[in-house]
């Protein structure tokens, strides 16, 4: 009966992931579809790989968080965390697919963490951390509106310099430098000590200084070719920019499916916490980037063109703020949506044109799908326990 549960845990976890994958991909790569930068085939290739190292490299921080930070899964009975987790990846998994149906980006941790309140609410409210749910609202507010606030900032401040070919190459050396160095130094830095932080800044200004040169001198090759040194500009940073929110997203989004099933893996005595985790996030980066591979062009056209026209250059603000909040977020363990990141950042560079270029529509109804999402996996993930429970 146990190996049943198991296989049943892993499949519902790689659907999770898949289904994760498939809706979230956009928010890494849509923008530079939506600018005519990135074909799609390329673009999703990008978004897979990148993605899978960001799960791996920085995966473990929000995985530890809803394994057991949201409900204390590791004084639970085991049979019930391993049936109650499952009936939280499920519930999870249906909403994000109805999502993708609609081609609504959703935000996955809204599902997960409904879910795991619902679950949790089928044992016990003492076991649910109320601080730690709060915590993380608090966090699905800040993040849009911060992303937003951003991607105003930044497009006022990029918006002269890629017009004035005089400043693309200050543009060029600025913006990659900051989109390469701020993934660099969160992964490297694993402790508060100064040791480690001298040497995480060390590491990061060596490989930063690298590849901002090789940028660099690509696009002065491009423009000696007699290319736009604008254009140039623009598409050069906005494909690294969709890298950098490839990395983040898997660094983040690891977690809803991960979490769940390192907490499974943990209570059928698969390893410590740490290795639970570890296998948990292997199984699910391989379901993330499987999905991004076979279905992510579902819901790109949405984050790419429907909310606000984007050029090369207003693609790569809104992708550059949403990249920087969401790998701030990521590193401190909080468990938030690359959705709802990269439709502020994409809101911010709509409302830098004036409110008559968003689709507002379209905004409502992302709103209120993830205002849904909370009660609706709740519930779900409620009733499937309790039938868990009983088998």
């Amino acid at each position: 009966m146990i190996t049943f549960w198991l296989i049943l845990a892993v499949f519902a976890a790689f659907f999770v992931a898949w289904n994760n994958g498939s809706n979230n991909a956009p928010n890494s790569i849509g923008t530079a579809v939506g600018a005519r930068v990135l074909s799609v085939r390329r673009a999703l290739f990008i978004a897979t790989i990148v993605s899978f190292i960001g799960a791996m490299s920085l995966g473990i921080y929000v995985t530890d968080t809803v394994m057991r930070g949201i409900v204390n899964t590791i004084d639970m009975p085991k049979y019930i965390v391993v049936k109650g987790m499952i009936a939280v990846l499920f519930s999870t998994g249906i909403w994000t697919l109805i999502s993708t149906f609609l081609e609504i980006p959703m935000s996955v941790h809204v599902c997960i963490i409904g879910g795991i309140i619902g679950f949790g609410l089928t044992v016990d409210t003492l076991f649910i951390s109320w601080t730690t749910i709060i915590k993380i609202m608090i966090a699905w507010i800040i993040v849009p509106i911060t992303s937003a606030i951003l991607a105003y900032v930044l497009y006022r401040v990029f918006n002269k310099s890629f017009g004035d070919p005089n400043m693309a190459k200050i543009s060029v050396i600025t913006s990659s430098y900051i989109t390469i160095a701020t993934p660099t130094i969160l992964t490297l830095i694993k402790t508060n000590t100064t040791s480690d932080i001298i040497f995480a800044l060390i590491i990061t200004l060596t490989i930063s200084t690298i590849a901002t040169i090789f940028v660099y001198y690509h696009w002065r090759n491009s423009v000696l070719a007699r290319r736009d040194p604008l254009y140039e500009v623009s598409r050069i940073l906005l494909i690294m920019a969709a890298a950098a929110m490839s990395f983040s997203f898997g660094a983040n989004d690891v977690a809803n499916s991960a979490g769940p099933l390192a907490a499974i893996f943990y209570a059928l005595g698969y390893g410590d916490i740490s290795t639970s985790a570890w296998y948990a996030i292997i199984v699910s980066a391989i379901g993330l980037s499987a999905g991004i591979a076979m279905w992510g062009s579902k819901v790109i056209g949405t984050i790419g063109e429907k909310i606000t026209p984007l050029s090369p250059s207003t693609a790569y603000v809104a992708q550059m703020a949403a990249t920087l909040t969401m790998l701030v977020v990521s590193r401190l363990g909080l468990p938030v949506s690359t959705s709802m990141a990269i439709v502020g950042g994409v809101m911010g560079v709509g409302f830098s044109r004036g409110i008559k270029s968003i689709n507002t529509r379209l905004i409502s109804r992302i709103f209120g799908l993830w205002l849904i999402a909370l009660p609706a996996t709740m519930i779900i993930a409620y009733v499937l326990t309790k039938l868990f429970i009983l088998v």
